[in-house]
């Protein structure tokens, strides 16, 4: 009978910490703190359902990625004919951040894509 016991109590304890997981909220402070913030307006937009509580954090986000976007491309201006060079895992994150923000998707992805080059 202890053995039963024990045994429940083991696989109580294994399920109970493998369904532990960072909350949504939890994520975003984490990614706010150490990550860009493509990273961070990408995964809120991602997750707006579940943010509607941060959705301050998030505008604020979402803003310093297009005005880091919009300065990106303001330098094509200055170049000329020339592309803008931005460093490829910089460039991947405005990549997917304009493909899951659907609006900044539509204004910026084709100026993009015909205005900077990834190395």
């Amino acid at each position: 009978m202890k053995v039963i016991l024990a045994l429940l109590s083991f696989l109580v304890l294994v399920s109970f910490l493998s369904n532990c997981k960072k909350s949504v909220a939890r994520e975003l402070d984490d990614l706010l703190e150490s990550g860009s913030s493509f990273q961070s307006a990408t995964f809120c937009e991602k997750n707006k359902t579940q943010l509607k509580e941060r959705e301050e954090d998030c505008k604020r986000v979402t803003t310093l990625a297009k005005e880091e976007i919009d300065t990106i491309l303001n330098r094509r201006l200055d170049l000329g004919i020339a592309p803008v060079i931005v460093e490829k895992k910089k460039g991947q994150e405005v990549e997917e951040f304009l493909q899951v923000h659907t609006r900044m998707g539509i204004r910026y992805w084709e100026i993009w894509k015909s205005n900077v080059i990834l190395e």
